[in-house]
């Protein structure tokens, strides 16, 4: 992968990931400009991840028979095009539709980034870079959107910027390569064929993980108000989830792949394991401030791996697009299941369930790259090594 198509990747994927990242800001302006209930703010963000998936789950089946250039420039079009619409709705079915048809927009961008990333010589180390990226430059604007955008303009003012930042990210899309590249061959010139069921498992593998960490960070900010810390504290601690989080990212680009393909799930693991403890029985501030930490640099660090797992098994390159659904879908479900389990006495429930979650997605992937060394020794005549 050239430094051009690594930036390209770069800059699609912080478009793709801007509204997740600034999704708080986007539905908080949204309830105050439009007048909506919190559920029917929830079902507006919704309908963006719904139109999200469904284009990375159909896009297996297109993608790689298109220019991915040409794809790229359509899907930023189609992202932009749909927020500049959306802000001349006032009624909920409009701003709905609006969405859903942007997310598609931002569901192929960072699909399509994700494909590219994929097949370099170190994903897990470029996948660090990527994440970096999308908190690097998405902290503009969930800084400038309460602070001032929103404030001054609302919610439409919320849409005008991330188009405007779309925009902007757009630009690197004359970059990207124009097609997949071809996975490794065998000594007669067959592609290499990985077993169909090791691809969909690590992907169900990533589903399931991010569904954990979901139902965690979703709720962070009520487990603080549950531990007595005030607003402002609790504002403060989470204004530096981004520099905690990028420095996960970094931390997994700069790695790489030294350590092998195994170690960096298992510190990820740790991480999540001491985060839990600390959130566990009404933190003090410290320990909610360590937990916060904890959880974003092993997220962040952890996706990376995640990601680059799912592409060292798909040597194809078609299937990676799916992790973009995985990680939608992780991020719709969590919340909602996590909701459900908090009850009166607490929040161990939720734990509970992110925990086992978490060490489900460990235990899966983990055994699927073991696996997958183990066919990379058994294929003596490939030309490449998976």
């Amino acid at each position: 992968m050239t430094r051009k198509e690594l930036t390209a990747a770069c800059l699609m994927s912080a478009a793709g990931a801007i509204v997740y990242l600034i999704s708080p800001v986007l539905v908080g302006s949204a309830m105050d400009s439009l007048g909506l209930s919190s559920d029917q703010a929830g079902l507006l963000i919704a309908s963006y991840f719904v139109g999200y998936t469904l284009i990375t789950i159909s896009a297996v089946a297109w993608l790689p028979r298109v220019n991915l250039r040409t794809t790229a420039w359509a899907s930023s079009v189609v992202f932009i095009g749909a927020l500049l619409i959306a802000t001349t709705q006032t009624a909920l079915a409009g701003s709905i539709v609006s969405m859903a048809i942007a997310g598609t927009g931002a569901g192929m961008l960072y699909g399509i980034s994700i494909t590219i990333v994929g097949q370099s010589d170190d994903p897990d180390r470029y996948f660090g870079i990527a994440l970096a990226s999308q908190l690097l430059l998405g902290s503009v604007l969930l800084f400038a959107g309460p602070a001032w955008i929103g404030p001054n303009w609302g919610y439409y003012g919320i849409l005008i910027a991330t188009a405007a930042f779309a925009t902007l990210m757009s630009v690197a899309t004359i970059w990207s390569p124009v097609a997949i590249a071809k996975g490794p061959v065998t000594v007669s010139g067959e592609p290499v064929m990985v077993p169909m069921p090791f691809v969909l498992i690590s992907i169900v593998a990533v589903l399931i993980w991010f569904t954990g960490y979901s139902g965690i960070y979703a709720f962070i900010e009520r487990i603080g108000v549950d531990g007595g810390l005030t607003g402002q504290q609790i504002g403060l601690v989470l204004s530096l989830t981004i520099i905690t989080g990028l420095t996960g990212a970094l931390g997994a680009g700069w790695l790489g792949d030294r350590y092998g393909k195994l170690k960096p799930h298992f510190a990820g693991a740790v991480g999540a394991a001491i985060t839990i403890v600390l959130l566990s029985g009404q933190p003090t501030l410290l320990r909610y401030s360590l937990a916060i930490i904890f959880l974003t640099l092993s997220m962040n660090f952890w996706l990376a791996y995640m990601l680059g797992a799912v592409a060292a098994i798909d040597t194809s390159g078609r299937y990676a697009v799916l992790t973009t659904a995985a990680l939608g879908v992780g991020a719709t479900m969590g919340p909602g299941i996590a909701g459900g389990l908090i009850s009166d006495s607490g929040f161990t429930p939720m734990f509970v369930f992110a925990a086992i979650a978490i060490v489900i997605g460990l235990v899966v992937i983990v055994n699927v790259l073991r696996r997958l060394e183990a066919v990379s020794a058994a294929a003596p005549d490939l030309q490449e090594p998976l």
